[in-house]
């Protein structure tokens, strides 16, 4: 929501060309990240797991008022991007929905990348798998949850900013549709696992574009909740997740 708000605003007030507005909402979602994390999540480490989720979700519902105040309640629409039509495999398809698949693909490999073979992945795998060991080692536990709180709002920022020119209006109440589609795409493809996210998102993405083109509109966004439980009864454990003993 913030990213695709601050994109509009840099496109349509400050008259920037896109790829610059998209940097722009880059930036600020990392801001955001960065000042919640150091404001409550790494204030709540030491809390229930269930504090942390109603802490969100009071972020959540601060935010979208927030926004509803600096941009008001009605959609704004959002004129820049790609979307002159192009042609990928004999198959008619927004150019902007390319750019997309084309980022997502950059950011998921370079954030593998780092996960897999970075100390700083390392350290977010072990405060994952056991943060009371970490602090034994003396691990900078509040840092990792900083770093990887700020970069997963900042990869929130690029899409809400990317997803913009395809969603045509954007307004305060975007992100909701999204979260929701998340929680599917992460049971789906596993949760821990980046190459799980990615495949994942494409998989519900094609399920919900056969289900609106195939059979109803009406039923698209029911997709995402039929494959959660689907996946949830077969393989709970997702497409690239790992059973593992308590």
């Amino acid at each position: 929501m913030l990213g695709a708000l601050v994109a509009w605003t840099v496109l349509d007030r400050l008259a920037w060309p896109y790829p610059a507005a998209v940097a722009v909402a880059v930036l600020a979602s990392a801001v955001l990240g960065f000042a919640v994390s150091r404001l409550l999540m790494e204030r709540l480490l030491v809390m229930p797991f269930s504090m942390a989720v109603l802490a969100t979700l009071g972020v959540q519902l601060a935010l979208q008022n927030g926004a509803q105040l600096l941009w008001g309640a009605s959609p704004k629409f959002f004129g820049g991007g790609w979307i002159a039509p192009v042609q990928v495999g004999g198959v008619g398809i927004v150019g902007q929905q390319l750019v997309i698949f084309l980022a997502a693909a950059v950011a998921f490999a370079g954030l593998a990348a780092v996960v897999r073979s970075t100390p700083l992945g390392r350290a977010m795998r072990a405060v994952a798998q056991n943060r009371e060991a970490c602090d034994v080692v003396g691990l900078d536990v509040e840092r990792v949850v900083r770093v990887t709180f700020t970069l997963g709002v900042a990869f929130a920022g690029l899409a809400g900013a990317l997803m913009a020119p395809i969603l045509v209006n954007v307004g305060t109440t975007l992100g909701l549709p999204m979260v929701l589609r998340c929680f599917a795409i992460i049971v789906l493809g596993g949760v821990g696992s980046v190459p799980g996210a990615f495949a994942g998102g494409l998989i519900l993405g094609i399920a919900e574009s056969f289900v609106a083109g195939y059979l109803t509109l009406q039923l698209r966004d029911a997709v995402g909740f039929a494959i959660l439980i689907a996946m949830l009864v077969v393989r709970p454990q997702g497409l690239f997740g790992v059973r593992v003993r308590a």
